[in-house]
């Protein structure tokens, strides 16, 4: 094996270009045909007559990146006003034991770069072989990850925080909508997010796997740096299943977190409403309270004649304890309408 390998990385080829890299890299047919034809499947493929290992590994991309692209040839953004949703890129990895040749529709600048950053950086201590590589480009696309999943942490806390907390809706009904709006908005976005960081996960640590499994052969050596590259391929394997692990968490979270968020507004919908009966009840009793006493302060309050009363002075003359009668009657009816209302409420 050479000291140092070679890279070519290819951005967004054509069909001519794939051709031609094809004839000088001796690439397998079928290799051509999923990099034109842009196969999603992740899979490792091994070529040992052409002496080459082909990994097809899916990877989360830019906004930035697929802007451009769409730009660039005319397109409409699918992704594009989508929340909760994340783009994603094929990488096409053609690994040979004096170099490797990266390929990717849309470009993989941050990954490309993070790499050979490294490389520039370790080139003196470790040897840049294309497994080495190969190996880099994997660990950055698994560790871009974890700032989505801190991201995912912190809404779900949050969510949390709204579901448990022991602060009351008690505004007015629009913003009882519009916090209720916006909570639901957001756990949707947050379920779709987990399920699709979970489907681009799903068959990575298999493929990492096999990876592994190739260096190491069935536990044998098969090159010097072999069981170096394995174990690094462990590491990303770990990454995986913690990632999977945490994904799984978080989607059993938010699972839980419709119907408990629906419980909540049930029962604030619930007291409101005995609040609102309680005001309209309250009311109703006020009014007719009000009208009770009408039919007695009516009766007595006829242009009639009194025996306690003298029509030939202008001026009447007599006590005045009819008016204290009308009183005593008055109150004597609310008090029966009162009590009807009490035996009433102990009934219902």
């Amino acid at each position: 094996r050479a000291p140092n390998a070679w890279w070519l990385d290819i951005a967004s080829p054509t069909w001519d270009d794939m051709r031609a890299i094809g004839k000088l890299l001796h690439l397998h047919p079928l290799t051509l045909e999923d990099i034109l034809q842009r196969d999603t499947r992740e899979k490792l493929e091994w070529f040992p007559k052409l002496g080459y290992q082909f990994i097809v590994f899916r990877a989360m991309e830019s906004a930035r990146t697929r802007e451009r692209f769409m730009q660039r040839n005319g397109m409409i953004d699918a992704y594009q006003g989508d929340e909760g949703s994340i783009g994603e890129a094929n990488m096409y990895l053609v690994v040979f034991r004096e170099g490797i040749c990266t390929v990717g529709h849309l470009g993989f600048p941050k990954h490309i770069e993070r790499v050979r950053t490294r490389v520039q950086l370790l080139q003196n201590n470790v040897l840049m072989s294309s497994d080495w590589i190969a190996h880099g480009l994997l660990d950055s696309v698994v560790d871009s990850f974890f700032p989505i999943l801190k991201e995912i942490k912190n809404d779900v806390a949050a969510i949390e925080t709204i579901l448990f907390g022991n602060e009351e809706l008690t505004e007015t009904s629009f913003s009882v909508r519009t916090a209720t709006s916006i909570a639901f908005r957001r756990m949707a976005r947050m379920r779709r997010l987990v399920t699709s960081l979970t489907r681009l996960l799903a068959s990575k640590s298999e493929i990492v796997s096999q990876i592994r499994k190739r260096y190491l052969n069935n536990g044998k050596v098969v090159r010097n740096e072999g069981v170096e590259i394995a174990m690094y391929m462990g590491d990303i394997q770990d990454h995986i299943l913690a990632l999977q692990q945490a994904l799984s968490h978080y989607e059993h979270i938010l699972s839980e977190s419709y119907p408990a968020y629906l419980s909540r507004l049930r029962t604030i919908v619930s007291n409101t409403n005995n609040s609102s009966d309680k005001a309209v009840l309250t009311l109703s009793l006020v009014s007719f309270a009000a009208l009770v006493p009408g039919p007695v302060i009516g009766l007595f309050s006829m242009n009639v004649h009194t025996p306690r009363n003298t029509t030939d002075n202008p001026k009447p003359s007599g006590g005045y304890y009819w008016f204290g009668i009308v009183i005593v009657l008055v109150l004597v009816v609310e008090c029966g309408f009162a009590v009807l209302v009490r035996y009433w409420w102990v009934q219902s």
